[in-house]
């Protein structure tokens, strides 16, 4: 047995030994991994106390906020009929079903948290319980899909009356230049600057 093989038996050992550590590793480890995946699932999250109906009222002004603050849908939307809401904050929609952001859904957060809401809120505080509505109702919307936006069909669609409107405009007023001078303003720029002088 020379030198070389001796080195290869060597290293083919060592990668076999290293292998077989890794397996008996990640066996038992895929087993705790199943244990704890089966216990997260047995315990379920704790049911929410408000009422999602209230919430949704909450949400979309029905109901006004005892301080008076303005409605959720003024800044936010949630895949929640044709009029989703407003664009200035995100989407809620499934804002309860990430665990990262369930905290934003404490009163805490809503009355000064955020930049933008403290000024409005710091001032019209939502109540606790107004807030468990809300995470009843967000409860109730992350079981949904998110609505896709309608901020380009409401473009297009303002676009188009803007450009009807002026066309209805053309046409009321097309005449009244010629009308009031009696068309001599149009027809001496005609004369002038080689046109036949005609209408």
């Amino acid at each position: 047995m020379d030198l070389r093989s001796c080195k290869t038996i060597l290293v083919k050992g060592l990668q076999l030994g290293f292998a077989l550590s890794l397996v008996a590793g990640i066996v038992p480890m895929k087993a705790i991994a199943e244990d704890v995946a089966a216990d997260a699932a047995a315990v379920e999250a704790p049911a929410e106390t408000g009422d999602a109906v209230i919430g949704k009222m909450y949400f979309t002004g029905e109901k006004r906020f005892e301080s008076g603050a303005p409605a959720c849908i003024s800044c936010h939307s949630v895949s929640y009929g044709s009029l989703n809401g407003g664009v200035l904050g995100p989407n809620l929609t499934k804002v309860y079903a990430d665990e990262s952001k369930n905290p934003l859904l404490s009163a805490a957060w809503i009355n000064g948290g955020s930049p933008v809401m403290a000024p409005i809120f710091g001032a019209k505080n939502v109540t606790d319980e107004e807030v468990s509505h809300l995470r009843a109702f967000f409860a109730e919307q992350s079981k949904g899909e998110v609505a896709s936006s309608q901020t380009g069909t409401f473009t297009i669609i303002g676009l188009g009356g803007f450009v009807g409107i002026l066309i209805v405009f053309n046409i009321i007023w097309s005449g009244r230049y010629r009308n009031r001078n009696k068309g001599t303003a149009h027809d001496a720029l005609w004369r002038n600057y080689g046109g036949k002088g005609g209408r």
